[in-house]
């Protein structure tokens, strides 16, 4: 089945077929950009979706973030010393069985408005046998100053935010590649992937996310949480790192939505 992405001003509509499948929204009506919700075949989202929810507000469905860029947050949004990464430009944008969204966006400190990294942002999304696979890169590029990573707990860099009923302290579950289920035994573990699901409308359905090979430090840790959220984070378990002036660092992700059924292993 095909994908056609329809761009409306700084928001991007992807459709599989003919049914909505998920928007990426780089608009200013958020401090940071997101791609959400992100709907089942049968019209209910796998992700948590209020555009401005009481409880961790930042965890905006399928997003980037992280808490210490030369001291700077951009993974929180309350309070002071906070980041925005503002939308540059499009800078590709394809159809077809594999449709890919590329854009640049830029990274800078919401006080000073002083920018401090470059990021190119790039999703693919196509339909395997048992899920919509959507490849998910972040470039990010020192292309200011040079750049301290911090060891933050809060980051991903990418974060998804599942639906409530998912949810591990609501009845769903997560495991990962080495058999760990639920946050006392994936929490900061190491592992090629992590697979969160339950049950929606009585149907079974779930997203796994994998770390890629050439991902920095694989395979990464993870940041997951029973109260539903998964975010693959070298930082906080492994330490920081730095970027010197105009350097690169790419994370490159898998993210599986499925239905029914799915076998992690079939990915590896």
């Amino acid at each position: 089945m095909s994908f056609k992405i329809i761009q409306d001003g700084k928001r991007f509509n992807i459709y599989r077929g003919d049914s909505l499948f998920t928007v990426c929204d780089y608009s200013e009506d958020y401090i940071r950009p997101f791609m959400g919700p992100v709907y089942t075949s049968f019209g209910k989202s796998f992700t948590r979706f209020k555009p401005f929810h009481e409880e961790h507000p930042h965890q905006r469905s399928v997003f980037v973030g992280i808490g210490d860029i030369n001291g700077v947050d951009f993974w929180n949004e309350k309070g002071e010393g906070k980041g925005k990464m503002v939308f540059d430009s499009l800078l590709t944008l394809t159809d077809g069985e594999t449709a890919v969204l590329s854009v640049k966006l830029v990274w800078k400190s919401v006080e000073a408005d002083e920018p401090l990294l470059d990021e190119i942002r790039t999703i693919a999304f196509s339909v395997k046998d048992d899920c919509v696979a959507v490849d998910f890169s972040t470039k990010l590029t020192a292309s200011y100053t040079a750049v301290s990573v911090g060891k933050t707990k809060e980051a991903g860099p990418l974060g998804i935010r599942v639906a409530d009923e998912l949810r591990a302290d609501k009845g769903g579950s997560f495991t990962n590649s080495d058999g760990g289920v639920n946050e006392e035994f994936c929490w900061g573990k190491e592992a090629l992937w992590c697979n969160y699901s339950g049950t929606i409308d009585n149907k079974i359905v779930g997203i796994c996310c994998f770390d890629k090979s050439t991902n920095e430090r694989y395979p990464t840790t993870w940041h997951v949480r029973n109260y539903g959220l998964m975010a693959p984070n070298n930082l906080f378990f492994k330490g920081g790192y730095e970027l010197r002036h105009d350097d690169t660092i790419e994370y490159n992700y898998l993210i599986c939505f499925w239905e029914e059924s799915f076998d992690p292993e079939n990915y590896i």
